[in-house]
């Protein structure tokens, strides 16, 4: 006779991370490494469509996909910025709110990305069929396009020009 519960497992998903993120992992769970000060920036996009998405940063912008523990979830890097991708609606991939309103890919938000040399970087984005928004802008102190992920959020790509100003790096004392 069939255990009944059965119906109300969920499946194993076997979870292959990089072998220094599971290090460092484990000697935190262990006690032995408290987390960094100055944690790199997160950012969280909800998509539609989670291998288009990965594809997209990962081929097209050059993060590093660190975890894809489930269908609905994946954690990238692209130096010490990491993106959280969500599938709304499916489990880990963002719950409704109590009004039952539901997180949705899109609006305004969106991550900035510098680059050394936007020309180039529009001209290859462009042959591999990114969908842009804008053509480059030209600003006081940066260049900039604005393109879509796969799900429609928006993602600025800039080029620093002459009197661009950036805070330097924070030492801890």
């Amino acid at each position: 006779m069939p255990d009944p519960l059965d119906a109300l497992r969920l499946p194993v998903v076997p979870v292959e991370p990089r072998p220094e993120f599971a290090a460092a992992l484990l000697r935190r769970i262990e006690g032995g490494e408290e987390a960094p000060a100055g944690q790199p920036a997160t950012v969280r996009y909800f998509v539609t469509d989670l291998d288009d998405a990965v594809a997209f940063y990962r081929d097209l912008l050059g993060f590093e996909e660190e975890l894809r523990p489930s269908s609905a979830f994946a954690m990238l890097y692209r130096g010490d910025l990491r993106l959280l991708l969500s599938v709304p609606g499916q489990a880990g991939g963002g719950d409704a709110l109590p009004d039952g309103s539901v997180p949705a890919p899109g609006g305004w938000n969106r991550m900035v990305l510098r680059t050394g040399d936007l020309d180039a970087m529009v001209a290859e984005l462009r042959s591999k069929g990114a969908r842009l928004r804008t053509g480059i802008i030209t600003g006081v102190t940066v260049r900039q396009v604005l393109l879509h992920d796969p799900a429609g959020n928006l993602v600025e790509l800039f080029e620093p020009a002459p009197g661009y100003h950036e805070r330097a790096p924070h030492t801890a004392s």
